[in-house]
């Protein structure tokens, strides 16, 4: 590839290989989606995950068995003149932004679990991280594929550079990336009533973070991108002295590359806008890569928005956050559309309102960019309880998490489609929200939930609605009507359970990924890269030691990620033309696993599992969840406490269940209740547990138990059972949901006041943090008058309170309840003389670096005085 004339930037950029070596890969890795891309999977023999593949075959699993596991395009075998019933629902060609777990693999896997086949190119063609991939021969692949395809869905840096992190250098030249465009016009003159859908990236602030040349430069060059925004677009000269001394801490040639790559990628979005107009593409999108709000994009941006509006395109362009995304909302699109569906969303926020909070690394309100992303698929924003799908989008904040995971817990138990977008930390699962889900839910029940970008949890759930609704509305395309005989019953069956494997696939996959090795796993392989004289970003010398240690830590927690999980979770995969398809997950079958570049940031970890239509293969017929989770009484009181058992029979048969509850001896259990589910009724049991004498800071557990059996009565007699807790705690008159209010000296950025009253002890969103000074206060004020006498402070470890003083608000005058020096605890309870207060303060006096850290405040009334 060639610069632009008179601009050698190469020489930059080729110091990241030297002599262009390719490190070599994991050398089990298996391809997946296939290579070639115009095929199907291959049956596979059933395989157990654990098992190595010479170990003896487990009678357990001898596919003898009637276990249905129906591998994606394998349809029932017809014979006869008449033709035969298609394999699936269409095909759609998929030009990736790269070969990355989440550009390659989840536009695949959104396309199946539509019931649909993507088309992707060989593998190698695609390049490997500086090994930009081969855009010629992409693009001449593309040719045969769009030929065979309904549609296409192409990146075009792929096309154009080879990439994306090609596209952020400026080896190809702007003729060279036009001229390998042009392959859009060839298409479309040759495919005229296909739709085309493309996506493009605005160039992010920086270029690869290397510890080498010139990726070394990536901070410096991110920092001088913004400033160069704020000083020579928007005049902020205060910033211009480290505006110039920045721009002087890096090297010429690679600013000149920085502006070279910038200049070309801009010229190809208008390009690209242009070819909107002209009809070769359909729908386009124009992703924000990596930004914040100041920027070259800003400029750019405004550009191109207005370059839409003139050529009169702004239905078919849109402009917004996102790469990686990108590719698999657009697959999401095309499958909608063929199916003519265009599902609900409700979406419910967590801590912070959608309108209120912009996402890492985006630059619009995230409630901005959920609605621009439900509409790109054509699904319609509602606030309707019976919204075919309830998005919950996790924000960061203060607050507490509790009644957002009770709020899923609900919508799941009733059968709802629920979809979980985890964005609040960039790039993985919340931890916090996780917990709190793990007792509530089966994470295999859920619509999708990804810790990337919320845009594929939207496109993995609205696919599945789209699919639902097409196949109970007798509209699956290459099937025209709901009665053309057992082979088409039994191809319609064989598409819908495909589909319904790959969505479960897709979400373990998520979860193995951005919780098990982003959480757990992705600090130790960075260590160990760096520990062995390595680049985490750029590993050359201890790849396959950092692979392996990748591999043999999240193996064995994935494995138990299904097992708690996903195992025997209860799926319904739509209407086969007769009946309602059902199935269980019945069985992991294999783990793929390695890193996906020789960088530690993403882990390949592809599952493949096999699904049961058997009853036989069920371990209940219904599930039951009980509603509150958690429960909380007065210490030492005996108190009648209602919660509701809600049963969801999960096949297409009556069961009838008997409901009754294991409780604490010397507690009062309900009486069994007999219920009688018509197929897939949902119903509620209310239940009256008797809580007789729970001590302080104590929990008790209550098990409810479902045994059922089907109508009419058979010898096989099955039990669902579900939790719920009671934890005996003092009333706090210091929480928001009590009426308190929070008010302080001052706090630093986000680390409000009012986060010390919201009730979340634990997360580091949901903290009072201040500047450093001498002293600091902290009042709270009650909804009213409150007898009291403890007061406890939940600190931040490391970062104790090492002096303080606790006040009273006593008849309007303050009175001192508690002083302490030298502390070094973490929680300290402060039990203090019974008063009768509308508020207290809390003054910090002394801290390890003179700023105040606290992450809740409990003020309750323990003794006799309390009535």
């Amino acid at each position: 590839m060639q610069g632009h004339p008179g601009h050698s930037p190469g020489r930059a950029q080729r110091a990241r290989h030297p002599q262009g070596r390719r490190v070599r890969r994991h050398p089990l890795r298996r391809i997946r989606p296939p290579t070639a891309g115009l095929v199907h999977h291959p049956h596979e023999q059933e395989t157990d995950a654990s098992q190595q593949t010479k170990d003896p075959p487990d009678p357990r699993h001898d596919h003898r068995r009637r276990c249905h596991t129906h591998p994606r395009g394998s349809p029932p075998r017809h014979s006869g003149r008449s033709r035969p019933p298609p394999a699936d629902l269409g095909k759609i060609a998929v030009v990736p932004l790269d070969d990355r777990p989440f550009t390659s693999y989840t536009p695949v896997a959104v396309a199946e679990a539509g019931g649909h086949q993507a088309l992707t190119p060989p593998k190698d063609l695609l390049g490997e991280y500086f090994t930009y991939g081969q855009a010629d021969a992409v693009g001449s692949w593309w040719r045969t594929a769009a030929a065979a395809a309904d549609g296409s869905v192409v990146a075009a840096p792929m096309l154009a550079y080879g990439g994306l992190v090609a596209s952020r250098t400026c080896e190809t030249s702007l003729a060279d990336a036009r001229r390998r465009l042009d392959v859009l016009d060839e298409v479309k003159r040759k495919n005229p009533d296909k739709p085309l859908y493309a996506f493009d990236v605005i160039m992010r602030l920086t270029i690869e973070p290397t510890s080498s040349y010139p990726g070394m430069y990536s901070g410096p060059i991110r920092r001088w991108a913004i400033l160069m925004d704020q000083v020579e677009n928007l005049g902020q000269e205060e910033l211009r002295a480290e505006y110039e001394q920045v721009a002087s801490e890096i090297p010429e040639e690679i600013k000149a590359d920085f502006h070279c790559a910038r200049a070309r990628d801009h010229q190809i979005n208008r390009d690209m806008i242009e070819r909107v107009a002209k009809g070769t593409i359909d729908y386009l999108i124009l992703g924000q890569d990596d930004a914040t709000e100041h920027g070259p994009h800003r400029l750019e941006k405004a550009a191109l928005a207005a370059l839409v509006a003139e050529r009169g395109v702004a239905d078919r362009v849109k402009i917004y956050p996102g790469a990686d995304t990108l590719g698999a909302l657009l697959v999401a699109k095309h499958i909608t559309e063929r199916l003519g569906a265009a599902p609900t969303v409700d979406v419910e926020w967590s801590r912070t309102p959608g309108d209120q909070w912009v996402a890492p690394y985006q630059d619009v309100p995230y409630a901005t960019l959920v609605d621009e992303y439900l509409r790109t698929l054509g699904a319609r924003p509602s606030d309707s309880p019976d919204a075919d799908i309830l998005l919950m989008a996790n924000t960061a904040g203060g607050g507490n998490l509790e009644p957002f995971a009770d709020r899923i817990h609900d919508a799941v138990a009733r059968g709802r489609l629920v979809a979980i977008g985890d964005d609040a930390l960039a790039g993985k699962v919340d931890s916090e929200l996780r917990s709190l889900l793990a007792p509530r839910i089966r994470f295999g029940e859920l619509a999708g939930w990804s810790g990337w970008n919320i845009g594929l949890s939207i496109s993995q759930s609205v696919v599945r609605a789209a699919l639902l609704q097409a196949s109970r509305a007798g509209r699956l395309p290459g099937f025209p009507g709901k009665s053309k005989g057992l082979p088409f019953q039994q191809a319609r069956q064989a598409i819908l359970l495909g589909a319904a494997t790959a969505h479960v696939e897709l979400t373990l996959q998520e979860l193995a990924h951005t919780d098990l090795y982003r959480n757990q796993v992705l600090s130790q392989v960075q260590a160990y890269a760096r520990d062995n004289g390595d680049d985490p970003q750029y590993i050359t010398k201890v790849f396959e030691g950092a692979n392996q240690l990748a591999v043999q830590k999240v193996r064995p927690l994935a494995d138990q990620l299904f097992a708690d999980e996903f195992a025997g979770t209860p799926i319904r995969a739509g209407n086969d033309g007769r009946q309602e398809v059902t199935a269980v997950v019945h069985r992991l079958k294999s783990w793929d696993m390695t890193l996906a570049w020789t960088r530690y940031q993403e882990l390949e970890i592809f599952p493949t599992l096999a699904l049961s239509t058997e009853l036989t293969d069920r371990s209940t017929l219904l599930t039951v969840s009980v509603l509150p989770l958690r429960n909380t009484v007065r210490p030492e009181s005996d108190v009648d406490k209602k919660v509701t058992a809600v049963l969801r029979n999960d096949v297409g048969v009556p069961v009838r269940a008997e409901v009754s509850a294991v409780v604490p001896d010397g507690w009062v259990a309900p009486a069994p209740t007999e219920v009688s589910l018509a197929p897939f009724e949902v119903r509620e049991v209310p239940l009256t547990v008797g809580v007789r004498g729970l001590a302080a800071e104590q929990n008790a557990t209550v098990t409810v138990e479902a045994a059922h059996g089907l109508l009419p009565i058979g010898s096989r007699q099955l039990t669902s059972t579900a939790t719920l807790t009671f934890g005996a705690v003092w009333r706090n008159v210091a929480l928001a949901s009590e009426g308190a209010t929070a008010s302080a000296s001052g706090s630093w950025r986000q680390y409000v006041p009012a986060n010390v009253i919201d009730g979340n002890r634990v997360s580091t969103g949901s903290r009072w943090i201040t500047e450093a000074a001498d002293s600091h206060w902290l009042r709270v004020d009650f909804a009213g008058p409150e007898q009291i006498d403890t007061v406890k402070l939940y600190q931040y470890g490391g970062y104790e309170l090492t002096a303080y003083r606790i006040s009273g608000l006593v008849d309007g005058a303050w009175q001192v309840l508690a002083e302490v020096t030298g502390n070094t605890t973490q929680v300290t309870t402060h039990t203090v003389t019974p008063v009768r207060a509308t508020a207290v303060r809390l003054d910090v006096l002394g801290s390890r670096d003179r700023q105040a850290r606290l992450y809740e405040i409990e003020v309750t009334c323990q003794g006799t005085s309390c009535g």
